[in-house]
């Protein structure tokens, strides 16, 4: 992935930027609060999604983690689940089922994406909150970029 590139309002340019774990780190671990939801990411991936999954399954990610904000709370994710294996499928659904333990645990906010089962929370994500839109003078239109871990 090349270096980030941020519009004036502090988000990612609009799209969705393809990285790795190893060059999420890079571009966006820029300081201690960051490293610290960096490693809760790793340990997500290590502890939840490899377990349901058997590999790393495609996943986006979202919040003020793939924005300027120097001090984000949390990191948001969206798992595609159309991309998994069949069989890995409902595990990866069921992560859901047990979002807010994994809030609590790993300061990740999960949420799900299936065009097959009319889930669409990859475009919901890219969508800027309407109060941020109106403090920021922005059009409804503006849309921000996220980040999809390889």
């Amino acid at each position: 992935m090349a270096p980030p590139r941020f519009d004036p309002h502090g988000y990612l340019e609009a799209g969705i930027h393809r990285c790795t774990l190893e060059e999420l780190e890079e571009l966006f671990g820029w300081n201690a609060c960051r490293r610290q939801l960096l490693a809760q990411l790793r340990k997500f991936v290590e502890n939840e999604l490899m377990q349901a999954a058997g590999q790393l399954p495609p996943l986006v990610l979202d919040g003020t983690f793939v924005t300027r904000h120097e001090s984000p709370a949390e990191i948001v994710a969206v798992l595609l689940l159309d991309e998994i294996a069949a069989e890995s499928f409902w595990d990866g659904a069921d992560l859901y089922t047990s979002h807010k333990t994994l809030h609590s645990r790993y300061q990740i906010r999960l949420y799900v994406h299936s065009a097959l089962y009319g889930m669409d929370a990859l475009s919901r994500v890219q969508v800027i909150d309407i109060v941020e839109l109106l403090e920021k003078g922005l059009d409804a239109k503006h849309i921000k970029g996220v980040v999809r871990l390889n």
